[in-house]
């Protein structure tokens, strides 16, 4: 149905909504969300939610970019390679972090040299936008290759992913084994045209599905509780088995990614075509997921719509009309000054967005790496990911958005070779190595799913 619909009410009232209606079954969806006996906490809880996140928005607006907290990394290795106490709060409460320093400047911008010389070299793989790309269709470039697999960058992804946790340690899961996910390349040349990168702010990993599928809504059992205080954002129990494309839209992420990330590859300022966070993790999580339920102002569960989430879509897009409360427009801030070599994460329930244009001197430039924990879902991702890397080819998830441009296993130059390969970690990251199931104090689950692992791997 169209953007503004008229639903009759029982009580003969009229609404105009400012979101789509969806199919009838969504309204039982919905009504299904909260259990009868807490009604009357969840409407209380919102109550409690909207109060705070006003005050919330407000501070975000006044400090900005400062909230993003941010590390050296060798601190952090100093540090035993675990993040302090004091920070890792610091992380779960904004959702986001920079790790500053985890390669060195000169070997950043000698990987973006080796990156831009590709590009110009074969100007056919084509990017988007298509008359001028920014973004690149280019997934194994030496300069890549060498990246996911350069040891302090494998060490920075095992170090943030123990950010997340589970209560089970019998979940299958290894929180220090990655899984390489090939993306793109992000090179955003000086400019004031908004159509150069469009990219509103959003959520990734699905739309609808974090209500939808009841694996992954038990990731958000607090809220629907009532107790939205009380919900762990980085708890990782439902996130193994949670689907995020359940509408196989042919253009979603195969892989979880607990967090998303980019390694930086230029200076760049703040503001200058650089990413955007909304660093308040719970309290924009907790009202995203029950704003469907008081979307008419009050609570009503009777309504088929999900403001922001259209079946079908791969990702999640907060509005000022369907989310007022968020003030999107305020509570999305730049992030601070990045340097070649500091590598920016965000986790996967974090509203984030890009500028809509680079007002800076020079281009801005990054390498998308996210943090990739090994699970069973992940290990069907990664299998795909080892075939595309042997034949030189676009990885699955691209296929669809590639269309005609160049492949790389047509160029001589191609980077999909073994030796671009730096570290035994990253082969294993590849899937071409076994992952060591004697290793001293695994968990059950660990042992589980890295024995799981190198038998669908043939290892």
């Amino acid at each position: 149905m169209s953007y503004t619909e008229t639903e009759s009410l029982e009580l003969s009232q009229q609404l105009v909504l400012e979101c789509d209606l969806l199919d009838q079954r969504f309204a039982a969806l919905k009504k299904s969300l909260v259990k009868p006996e807490n009604k009357q906490k969840v409407i209380k809880s919102y109550e409690r939610l909207v109060k705070i996140l006003r005050k919330e928005v407000d501070h975000i607006d006044k400090h900005g970019a400062a909230l993003v907290p941010e590390i050296d990394f060798d601190d952090v290795r100093k540090n035993g390679g675990n993040l302090p106490d004091d920070f890792t709060k610091l992380v779960h409460e904004r959702g986001c972090l920079i790790l500053r320093n985890v390669v060195s400047e000169e070997q950043a911008v000698s990987w973006e040299t080796s990156l831009k010389d590709y590009t110009q070299r074969h100007p056919g793989v084509g990017g988007h936008p298509h008359h001028k790309p920014a973004a690149w269709n280019v997934f194994w470039t030496k300069a890549q290759m060498e990246m996911r697999t350069h040891p302090r960058v494998l060490e920075a992804m095992r170090c943030v992913s123990r950010l997340w946790h589970v209560s089970d340690p019998t979940i299958p899961i290894d929180l220090d084994s990655q899984v390489i996910y090939p993306d793109r390349i992000r090179i955003r040349y000086p400019s004031n045209d908004p159509g150069q990168f469009p990219l509103d702010p959003h959520m990734d990993s699905g739309a609808i599905e974090r209500w939808e599928d009841e694996e992954n809504r038990k990731n958000y059992a607090a809220i629907f509780e009532g107790n939205w205080q009380d919900w762990d954002a980085w708890s990782a129990d439902h996130r193994v088995n949670a689907q995020s494309d359940l509408y196989h839209a042919g253009t979603a992420c195969s892989v979880w990614r607990s967090l998303q990330g980019w390694l930086s590859l230029s200076n760049t300022q703040t503001g200058e075509g650089t990413l955007r966070v909304l660093p308040s993790l719970k309290l924009s999580m907790a009202y995203i997921m029950l704003r469907p339920l008081f979307h008419t102002g009050e609570y009503n569960d009777s309504l088929p719509t999900f403001p922001g989430a259209t079946p079908g879509q791969t990702q999640f897009f907060p509005t000022v009309e369907g989310h007022p409360d968020l003030d999107i427009k305020r509570a999305i801030v730049g992030i601070p000054p990045v340097r070649p070599g500091d590598y920016v994460f965000w986790h996967c329930d974090l509203v984030h967005g890009v500028d809509p244009t680079n007002p800076g001197l020079v281009d801005s430039s990054v390498s998308y790496n996210a943090c990739n924990p090994l699970t069973p879902y992940n290990i069907e991702s990664l299998l795909t990911t080892r075939e595309a890397f042997q034949k030189g080819d676009v990885p699955i998830d691209f296929t669809r958005s590639h269309g005609t441009w160049e492949r790389e296993y047509d160029h001589e130059d191609c980077g999909a070779k073994i030796e671009n390969i730096l570290t035994k970690a990253g082969l294993q990251a590849m899937g071409l190595e076994r992952l060591d199931t004697e290793e001293e104090n695994l968990t059950k689950g660990q042992k589980e799913v890295r024995e799981m692992a190198n038998t669908k791997l043939g290892l």
